[in-house]
């Protein structure tokens, strides 16, 4: 694309798969907290009402506890679950499809940034445990700012720490009161993941999958 000089990546459900490291902690709570506090209902049921009040990671941890426990007398307090989560979670990152490849040939074209909001330690370890960081050359942690997504100031820091203009930068996420939102509160293109055929009033294009990006950019 023409003028384009850097891509700006999201991280959750954008690089990594959110839904599968977030099932996979839902198995970890389960072996590691039902020998404290049996569970009499169907493990299924259980891991449904979690995702369901994980709501993608936008469930509000602090709201994470008192809802689970109208389902099963999980023994660990908000605060105890909150620091066991942020930091154990990281470990059960993996990478959605094709992801080194799409990385590996932007890269060769243009400046790699990422946006991710979350507490540092986490989102770190989830960046570490998939082995990507060295394709950016920015990544900014909104743990570890004074602002988060959709903030448009925490994506122009990113065109700060890019060296490039806003008009320069496409922006790639998945969830859009965040990602999309925000980047067009910036005055930045944005690339929107999504199967949702709902039309939004938007400046973006929409794609279902990340290596769609290699067709268009």
């Amino acid at each position: 694309m023409e003028k384009i000089k850097a891509i700006v990546f999201d991280l959750d459900g954008t690089l990594i798969d959110r839904e599968k490291a977030f099932l996979k902690f839902c198995d970890y709570l389960i072996e590691k907290y039902t020998p404290l506090s049996p569970y009499e209902g169907e493990r299924e049921a259980l891991v449904n009402y979690m995702i369901e009040i994980d709501a993608n990671g936008y469930g509000g941890l602090h709201n994470f506890i008192p809802k689970l426990l109208k389902m099963w007398n999980f023994p660990l307090t908000t605060e105890a679950f909150i620091e066991e989560r942020n930091e154990i979670f990281g470990q059960f990152s993996e990478t959605v499809p094709m992801l080194d490849e799409v990385l590996t040939t932007l890269k060769s074209k243009y400046k790699l940034g990422m946006i991710t909001n979350g507490c540092s330690y986490t989102q770190r370890a989830k960046i570490t445990k998939v082995g990507i960081a060295h394709y950016f050359d920015d990544i900014i942690v909104s743990g570890e700012e004074l602002f988060a997504k959709p903030d448009p100031r925490i994506f122009l820091l990113s065109c700060e720490h890019l060296d490039v203009k806003p008009e320069e930068i496409i922006y790639v996420g998945d969830y859009y009161p965040n990602d999309i939102v925000g980047a067009m509160n910036a005055e930045i293109k944005s690339i929107w993941i999504t199967e949702d055929t709902e039309e939004k009033n938007f400046y973006s294009i929409k794609i279902v999958k990340l290596q769609e990006l290699l067709q268009i950019l």
